[in-house]
């Protein structure tokens, strides 16, 4: 597995909502890149929410945002996502 990553990660904590298909998860922000971000979420994942689907990650940077991401990995209580352009 390639673990080249082409941005570094910032540890950067911040509270918020993963919004998908049928489900609004809180969640909290662990670390986030230009490309992606982990996300540890404040409850079990739902079985609805599967890799590949396309959510918005709700949360606060410098001020809200709500960015559309890709889910490329889900662990017990973590996702990774992948940014996508808007």
């Amino acid at each position: 597995m390639d673990t080249t990553r082409d941005s570094d990660r910032v540890v950067f904590a911040s509270i918020g909502i993963v919004d998908g298909k049928s489900e609004k998860i809180s969640c909290i922000l662990e670390n986030i890149s230009a490309g992606g971000a982990l996300i540890s979420m404040c409850s079990p994942i739902p079985e609805t929410l599967q890799k590949g689907d396309i959510i918005h990650l709700k949360t606060i940077l410098l001020s809200p945002v709500e960015l559309r991401c890709k889910v490329t990995r889900i662990e017990a209580d973590r996702i990774a996502v992948q940014f996508l352009d808007t």
